[in-house]
């Protein structure tokens, strides 16, 4: 076995081993990504909006006041992660916000800058507490430590196998492990967390719904990160879905969202 195929068979073990959305989640049809991607080609670039640090502080306030009732009581019925949330505002200006340790999430003054409206900032704050009641946290970092395990393994076994007997053997398998304990451990990180960012979307889409934001209006968050991005295609070793494709599920998800009038899907 080469060495190209021994890191395969590391990346499908690594990948079976972690564990990805808590619930089933829509399929998104190739007509459906293709009238997203070419709404995104259509779309003007990103505008930045000029906002005081009052306005930020007021608008998340706001947003996250909406949400958060529905926000709890979903996390409660879920009864899969974390329901108890600590949010903090960061100066960067770019269009992001983060999940962390310990129901941690920050939200960048960026997002209010460039949203336009309180809706869109709500499903930005809703997308990160999407991650919190799902695990996502918890299990990225089970994800990594389970691949970089399978990796060090796998490869320092290869090493061993070909430098048995030779000259500085011990040195090569070592280094092997090493190397295969980076590569496992990148592949079990982002193994499933594009379909995480899916079920965070979906999530959102149902705080959303079950405290009466408009989520048409929300969604042209969706466009203006895909604009901002521009990418049109997720690669394997992406993080995240590529912007059209991540609108496309976004419609997908509110569609059924709306038909089971805010109930959750069924558990994977």
């Amino acid at each position: 076995m080469n060495r190209r195929s021994f890191l395969t068979l590391a990346a499908a073990a690594g990948a079976g081993a972690c564990s990805g959305a808590v619930h089933q989640l829509p399929p998104v049809s190739s007509q459906s990504l293709g009238l997203a991607q070419a709404e995104v080609a259509r779309a003007g670039p990103p505008r930045r909006h000029h906002v005081s640090d009052a306005e930020v502080d007021e608008v998340l306030a706001s947003a996250l006041q909406r949400i958060r009732p529905a926000a709890s009581t979903l996390c409660r019925e879920m009864s899969v992660g974390v329901c108890t949330w600590r949010f903090r505002v960061s100066d960067d200006r770019s269009l992001n916000a983060s999940a962390g340790p310990d129901g941690l999430i920050v939200v960048n003054r960026g997002v209010v800058e460039y949203a336009d409206n309180e809706e869109q900032v709500a499903m930005v704050i809703a997308h990160e507490i999407g991650h919190q009641m799902a695990d996502h946290v918890a299990t990225g970092r089970r994800n990594q430590v389970v691949g970089a395990v399978i990796g060090a393994v796998l490869l320092g076994a290869l090493g061993a196998a070909a430098s048995s007997g030779g000259y500085n053997s011990s040195a090569i398998t070592q280094q092997a492990a090493k190397t295969g304990a980076d590569v496992g451990g990148a592949v079990g990180r982002i193994s499933f967390s594009k379909e995480q960012e899916r079920e965070a979307d979906y999530l959102a889409a149902l705080i959303l719904y079950r405290s009466g934001i408009d989520l048409d209006k929300a969604r042209g968050f969706l466009v203006t990160l895909a604009r901002s991005s521009g990418r049109r295609e997720t690669g394997m070793l992406d993080t995240h879905p590529a912007g059209p494709e991540r609108l496309a599920a976004w419609d997908r998800a509110v569609a059924e969202v709306r038909a089971s009038r805010g109930r959750l899907p069924q558990r994977a």
